[in-house]
């Protein structure tokens, strides 16, 4: 920490304030995968919002210096420091430049978000269907390996060693879960499923197949 992080806010100078807005949200935007609940990230949205409130107080304008980081990072800015403002009713996850949340990007499309609450597999709604649709046809789709095992710890509990199972193929040690995990994680993301469970990324004990 720094002298003027330590100095109190109302005693820092305008120029140590906008620094210091800059700052903060960079810390926010390298951090925000650990929201809504990391302690330090939090601590670094809470002081976005006491810097901004000075700096209004005293009628500094910060526009040149979010225009800068926005073109340094390629976030945008001004959303997260909004999303910062209205924490916790809102989480300042970083926006790329094309809109999508960083830490909720799709894995497999890269073009969607994922659900804040993913259980299994971080992908969105639409990746979640390719997937059961390439079990279903046996037939695997870019980014996903499809398989069977005879290995207990490599698959969801509920499957034997006949159920195919999807995982993704970029993973070291190879994973797997069954089409009807997938369909069981889709209707839980609606709110119409009460499935909960514990198996590595699976939050469901709906019987699979096999």
């Amino acid at each position: 920490m720094t002298e003027t992080q330590i100095k109190p806010i109302r005693k820092r100078s305008s120029e140590e304030l906008l620094e210091g807005l800059v700052t903060e949200l960079r810390h926010v935007g390298d951090g925000d995968y650990e929201l809504p609940r990391g302690e330090l990230v939090t601590a670094h949205v809470r002081q976005v919002g006491a810097i901004h409130a000075e700096l209004a107080r005293r009628g500094v304008d910060w526009q040149l210096q979010l225009e800068q980081l926005a073109r340094e990072t390629h976030w945008q800015v001004y959303l997260l420091l909004e999303d910062c403002l209205a924490f916790p009713k809102r989480i300042p996850y970083v926006r790329e430049a094309d809109g999508i949340r960083r830490a909720l990007r799709c894995r497999l499309c890269g073009k969607a978000e994922r659900p804040v609450d993913a259980k299994v597999f971080s992908f969105c709604d639409e990746c979640l269907r390719r997937v059961i649709e390439a079990i279903r046809l046996r037939a695997p789709c870019s980014g996903i390996v499809l398989f069977r095992t005879y290995n207990p710890e490599s698959r969801c509990p509920h499957a034997n060693e006949d159920t195919v199972l999807a995982g993704e193929n970029y993973i070291e040690e190879l994973s797997g879960v069954c089409e009807k995990c997938l369909r069981g994680e889709l209707e839980r993301r609606r709110g119409s499923s009460p499935c909960d469970s514990s198996w590595v990324q699976i939050d469901t004990d709906c019987p699979g197949r096999g």
